[in-house]
């Protein structure tokens, strides 16, 4: 069950509708060769105005048409990892290429030849649309959770506040829970909580706690530890915004930082004796 919850979840579609842009720019790229070389066969899976261009006109001319179609997929596949909106844009313009496709293949009565062409070209704009639902999901909590960054600015750091369970204070950042206790790929908004004398690792609110590594048991909980179970905090990135949390159980953790939380939750770790180490390349 797992297994195929991860199979399923928003990061691994949006990822494989990030590699299905990389697909089409290979193939086009590996089409356009073939010709090159004379050959008759080419990939389906591929840009279609890309490709038509470079046999309409062949020779520099054909190879620098097809490059110039290619370059805003290329943008799209690189930008897209970190800003949803060029997915979007991915779309847009296989939906173009597709409805190019149809019209060409519609005026040359060539529909059935090129059935299994306008085929893919749907299954890819329906995979790409699914990616631009499932980045909703990964890049828009932001907006959704109450306790983003950009809700709790006007906030003190530091600032003492009470919950039933004692006092603390809070650094707003993103969770990062283990899949196998080594790699941490799975994400979600997050709050660490610091109470006086333990950290609390997950969201204020129950119904968006996670657990951090092989803590990893229930989402409807809280990974709490006292600040001596800590073995070790370091950077793990060369821009020092990811923090990981070596506890002497074993466990593990890391917190993802942005620039206005990062001076906060050092002071924080730094008040209960707790140094982040610099990152070293290993």
């Amino acid at each position: 069950m797992e297994k195929k919850s991860m199979s399923n979840s928003p990061q691994r579609i949006y990822n494989n509708a990030r590699y299905a842009i990389l697909a089409l720019i290979l193939f086009t790229v590996l089409n356009v060769l073939l010709a090159l070389m004379g050959s008759d066969s080419y990939y389906v899976v591929s840009v279609f105005l890309s490709y038509f261009l470079y046999l309409g006109y062949e020779g520099a001319i054909g190879i620098l048409l097809a490059a110039l179609v290619l370059v805003p997929y290329v943008l799209c596949f690189f930008f897209s990892k970190k800003k949803p909106a060029w997915m979007i844009v991915a779309l847009v313009l296989v939906a173009i290429d597709t409805l190019i496709l149809v019209l060409l293949a519609l005026a040359n009565d060539a529909l059935l030849s090129l059935i299994l062409d306008i085929i893919l070209h749907i299954a890819e704009i329906v995979l790409l649309a699914l990616g631009i639902k499932a980045g909703k999901a990964l890049f828009g909590k932001a907006a959704e959770d109450p306790y983003h960054p950009a809700e709790t600015a006007e906030r003190a750091p530091g600032t003492i506040q009470n919950d039933g369970e004692g006092p603390f204070t809070d650094v707003v950042c993103v969770v990062s829970v283990s899949e196998d206790g080594k790699r941490f790929g799975m994400q979600t908004e997050g709050l660490a909580r610091f109470y006086e004398n333990e950290l609390a690792l997950g969201s204020a609110s129950l119904a968006k706690t996670m657990l951090l590594g092989s803590a990893f048991a229930s989402s409807e909980e809280r990974m709490r530890f006292a600040y001596s179970d800590v073995a070790r905090a370091s950077f793990t990135k060369k821009n020092e915004r990811t923090v990981r949390i070596d506890l002497q159980d074993g466990r593990a953790g890391c917190l993802v930082l942005n620039r206005g939380n990062k001076q906060q939750l050092l002071d924080l770790l730094q008040a209960h004796g707790i140094e982040v180490e610099p990152f070293t390349q290993e």
